[in-house]
């Protein structure tokens, strides 16, 4: 059962076309989250048809917030603004084709006041493409409060 579509996604996360990084939201629960986005060719981060370093980070970003969005829209709480704060053991394995999907997951390891840990993974059809450890910040947008 997918939870949102690409029509509901700019409802959970801030980001905008065209740097909207994910398109479908297939799993959530309190510690992970997977994601779904079609790599089409007038994607921002598509070069020499492959979907470029930046776009792999920025979608495994997307991906967190998507996880937070949902968590409190589900808890009809307001959703947090995420910085990512620190990339570490960032490992790009491989970049993927323009129109082609890849799968997107991230697990929170840790969290500690307004900082949150999670592993990302970057999948296609079983091969990894991309991991790394994510730290963001996540601040109460006074607007929405």
């Amino acid at each position: 059962m997918m939870l949102a579509t690409r029509d509901d996604i700019t409802k959970y996360i801030p980001q905008r076309h065209p740097i909207v990084m994910v398109h479908e939201l297939l799993e959530a629960d309190d510690d992970h989250a997977v994601t779904r986005l079609t790599i089409e060719p007038d994607n921002v981060f598509v070069t020499k048809e492959r979907f470029a370093e930046p776009g792999l980070v920025e979608n495994i970003a997307q991906t967190a917030a998507m996880h937070v969005g949902y968590q409190c829209a589900s808890r009809n709480i307001p959703i947090p603004i995420g910085y990512i704060a620190a990339v570490k053991d960032l490992k790009i394995h491989s970049l993927p084709k323009q129109n082609t999907s890849i799968t997107t997951s991230v697990k929170v390891t840790n969290k500690v006041l307004d900082v949150t840990v999670v592993e990302g993974r970057v999948e296609q059809e079983g091969a990894l493409l991309c991991s790394c450890e994510m730290r963001i910040f996540a601040k109460i947008n006074s607007k929405t409060q």
